[in-house]
């Protein structure tokens, strides 16, 4: 095999092998990065090529192919550098490059067999180099660092002893073409490069699956300290798939609601939610799939049917293709808590029910009749409607209370209490007690025909009640006299003004006859 056969066989078996490095680098399931490999390959099959066409004359071209033969050779140096756990500076790097420019470039002023012998000698110490590099890691355990070592060691040596050749040659004067030592070198650097070639890929590979099943087995460490960690907290941890059904529960989570892990697996979400927080639900779903968090209080069904509180902390997950692909919740137990919460608003709502509330009658007292006169005199201003208020006394009930005693008194005002409930009919209506035996009742958007209407509806029901009074001299019954006052919004009026026109009439009422209702209409002050 002559050197030339040799030197198109090592261009193209280079360009192959950086061919093959190049689809593996980009392939996308096991991509193989080492720098340098792929581009001292295909610099190796340049230089070799450009040789195969300069075997029989030497010029500048010649000086170029070497140049970018052995910077292919520096940089598979490089890479098998990198491969066995080292890095490359890049201060070597530079001065490596430089050094063999240099060394090239003085190939022009040597003599035929000097320029031959300086560029084996350059080979063959950059075939050193790795090999060097793979037995000086004694940390590697790969089973194939110590042939591919061989296999270099191998190549140095051959290119060193054709630089020996190549300057004993020239030394006594012989033929260097005909040396039989010499025809065998470029049969071997071939069969070598083949064999250093699939040795170093091997490597390469099984450098790779070692990585991989370094990552997986830290993985596996990994998913093991965080389901520790999960399964360990306090908190309760879900995690859902796309429909919102449970793909994981911890212990915790599922012993707060009494149930078993695999008990939890394959529930849908929302079963989780009492029907008046399925608002809650849907609310949440649908920020998730927005790719939205959030913190939010909600309660669960526990498996006995009872409610529990839970503040959640949840946030969405997505796929690689930024589909939504389910959600992770943490859920922290703040049952204690908001029981406290609505037993406090409960009793703030009962506390203010009973600070508005008369405690003898049941009804309203006069803190709530004048905060609601207020608030539904000035809502005329936007209304433009009519307000009516109705002042009501029973007549002669201090000469009740001398006859019958406060006890039957206390009676007395809390049947009236109730008459005046049953006849109000709407619940913007009001009926309180004014004080002592005055009630009053606040009717919004009334006219005065309407307020006389339930005015004489309450006397009547009064009447009915045959409540005795012998003391009376209006009736042997129980009675009562009526103002009956109806208003619009007016600058000039103000709720005392129409406490005070309401009582003129009740005055009336009285001085007329008692057990009477009078009633009038304002616009304004006289």
């Amino acid at each position: 095999m002559d050197l030339r056969t040799v030197m198109l066989m090592l261009a193209i078996g280079s360009f192959l092998f950086g061919l093959l490095l190049l689809i593996f680098r980009f392939n996308e399931n096991k991509p193989q990065k080492v720098p340098f490999w792929a581009m001292a390959k295909m610099l190796q099959a340049a230089g070799s090529f450009m040789l195969y066409h300069r075997t029989t004359t030497f010029d500048g071209l010649t000086v170029l192919a070497n140049i970018i033969l052995l910077l292919g050779c520096a940089y598979e140096a490089w890479a098998v550098r990198i491969l066995s756990g080292k890095f490359v500076r890049r201060r070597l790097h530079l001065f490596t490059s430089f050094a063999i420019i240099l060394a090239c470039l003085l190939t022009l002023f040597l003599d035929k067999p000097y320029r031959s012998g300086l560029v084996f000698l350059l080979q063959g110490v950059l075939y050193f180099l790795p090999s060097m590099f793979l037995f000086s890691n004694s940390e590697l355990k790969f089973s194939l660092q110590l042939p591919l070592a061989v296999c270099y060691s191998a190549a140095g040596t051959v290119f060193l002893l054709a630089a020996i050749l190549c300057f004993i040659f020239t030394a006594s004067a012989l033929n260097l073409e005909g040396s039989p030592l010499f025809a065998v070198i470029p049969v071997v650097s071939y069969c070598l490069f083949l064999i250093s070639g699939f040795i170093l890929l091997m490597f390469a590979k099984e450098r790779s699956d070692l990585q991989v099943e370094e990552i997986q087995k830290a993985l596996k460490e990994t998913e093991i300290r965080f389901q520790h960690i999960v399964e360990t907290a306090i908190e309760g941890i879900l995690i859902f798939d796309e429909h919102y059904k449970i793909t994981f529960a911890n212990k915790n989570m599922a012993l707060i609601l009494g149930y078993t892990v695999e008990e939890m697996l394959g529930r849908s979400y929302v079963s989780f939610f009492p029907k008046d927080q399925l608002h809650v639900y849907y609310y949440q779903e649908s920020l998730r799939k927005k790719g939205e968090d959030s913190v939010y209080e909600c309660c669960l069904l526990k498996k006995d049917g009872q409610k529990h509180w839970f503040l959640v902390s949840a946030r969405p997950i997505f796929d690689d293709f930024g589909r939504f692909e389910g959600s992770f919740a943490m859920l922290t137990d703040i049952n204690e808590r908001k029981e406290m919460e609505l037993l406090l608003e409960e009793s703030n709502r009962k506390l203010t029910e009973l600070s508005n509330t008369d405690s003898l009658t049941g009804i309203a007292n006069r803190r709530c009749f004048d905060a609601t006169l207020e608030h539904e005199y000035f809502r005329l201003r936007r209304s433009n409607s009519q307000l009516s208020v109705i002042l009501l006394d029973l007549d002669h009930f201090k000469q009740y209370n001398d006859c019958y005693g406060h006890v039957m008194g206390d009676d007395c005002l809390r049947q009236i209490g109730r008459v005046l409930a049953s006849c109000i009919s709407r619940s913007v209506d009001l009926a309180a007690r004014y004080g002592g035996e005055e009630f009053a009742c606040i009717l919004p958007d009334t006219d005065i025909r309407g307020a006389v209407k339930v005015a004489e509806r309450i006397r009547q029901r009064i009447q009915e009640l045959k409540i005795e009074h012998k003391k009376s001299p209006v009736s042997e019954y129980v009675t009562a006299s009526f103002g009956v006052i109806t208003v619009q919004y007016s600058s000039e009026i103000t709720p005392e003004n129409i406490i005070a026109m309401a009582d003129k009439l009740l005055y009336k009422a009285k001085i007329s006859g008692r057990n009477k209702i009078e009633y009038a209409e304002a616009n304004g002050l006289a």
